[in-house]
């Protein structure tokens, strides 16, 4: 253990299990930063469809000057796809990003536990189940971490890592040091809670958007255009603290008193996002290739607020 902690600047070798679009992400992020990758997904399709996505990535940050050609020349030598968790031996580190499943997840850490180094910190991209629970079954309790990644993975700097009840302080000084590699800036939360920081923030407000249009305050698009047009246009920079800071904490404190009893405060799914699942459909109505063109739109826009950002960063110092 205390060489692995000695020596996080030679962890080159990443492994991924889950190769959905937040795996094709995290795999382009450590490629473009100079590691191998060694990846595995129960679906075979997604070797090429991960090799496109990286491809593409690379595209973009050539094309915004980001990157130059030379910066990632030979980095198809760097991925390796494997067709089982048993060629995964080589791995210093790897992170499980597979689908919300309890079963599946330890399945997948007790083989790899077989198969990696005793030393080897495993983490999970997990949003929503316990690390302490997903813990619970290794045989090596203290290199297991949570590191959750935000979408797209390969550009935003967000990168939160948790520790489970008997996580140990070198397996997270390993992960904090590997997303600082990545060009993330890492946030470490004191223990183990469901949903982390930016997922219990996100849904408490995607609880009471659905609640509003549920009550027939305003519709969906209203909703979204009264949330992207006030809390979307302070959020990036400031964050909910500095924001109260600098507009006046009084004035929220009184606030808070009168409309906090007025929140949504439900413990279950709200009906409208259950019609749309049980549906197959969406909030919205998309002609052909729209949403791709949205989620292309996102990628661009992405990386325009992450410059942006980083010229007003350097005014504020942080």
């Amino acid at each position: 253990m205390a060489n692995q902690e000695n020596n996080q600047e030679k962890i080159n070798t990443i492994g991924i299990i889950g190769l959905g679009l937040m795996g094709q992400g995290i795999a382009s992020c450590f490629v473009r930063y100079g590691f191998n990758v060694i990846a595995y997904s129960r679906t075979a399709a997604r070797e090429q469809e991960t090799l496109s996505h990286i491809a593409g990535s690379f595209k973009k940050l050539i094309d915004r000057n980001i990157i130059s050609e030379s910066d990632i020349q030979g980095w198809e030598e760097r991925f390796k796809y494997v067709n089982s968790l048993e060629e995964m031996g080589d791995c210093q580190f790897v992170i499980e990003t597979v689908g919300e499943s309890l079963d599946l997840k330890r399945y997948i850490y007790k083989t790899i536990e077989s198969v990696v180094g005793k030393d080897v910190v495993i983490a999970t991209n997990t949003s929503g189940i316990s690390i302490s629970l997903l813990q619970k079954e290794l045989e090596n309790k203290e290199r297991f971490i949570g590191m959750h990644w935000a979408e797209p993975a390969e550009i935003t700097r967000y990168l939160e890592l948790s520790r489970a009840k008997e996580t140990a302080d070198y397996a997270v000084e390993i992960g904090r040091s590997i997303g600082e590699r990545c060009g993330k800036q890492p946030t470490i939360l004191n223990y183990d809670i469901s949903g982390l920081i930016s997922n219990r923030l996100m849904y408490a407000m995607m609880r009471e958007a659905l609640y509003l249009v549920e009550i027939g305050v305003a519709d969906i698009e209203t909703v979204d255009r009264s949330f992207r047009n006030d809390i979307g246009w302070w959020a990036t920079l400031c964050g909910p603290f500095r924001w109260m800071d600098i507009t006046g904490l009084p004035t929220y404190a009184k606030v808070m008193e009168g409309l906090f009893p007025d929140l949504c405060n439900a413990d279950k799914a709200p009906e409208l996002i259950k019609e749309k699942v049980d549906s197959k459909s969406k909030f919205y109505d998309y002609q052909e290739n729209e949403e791709k063109e949205w989620e292309d739109m996102w990628t661009d826009f992405t990386h325009d607020i992450s410059e942006l950002v980083k010229k007003y960063e350097k005014k504020a110092k942080f």
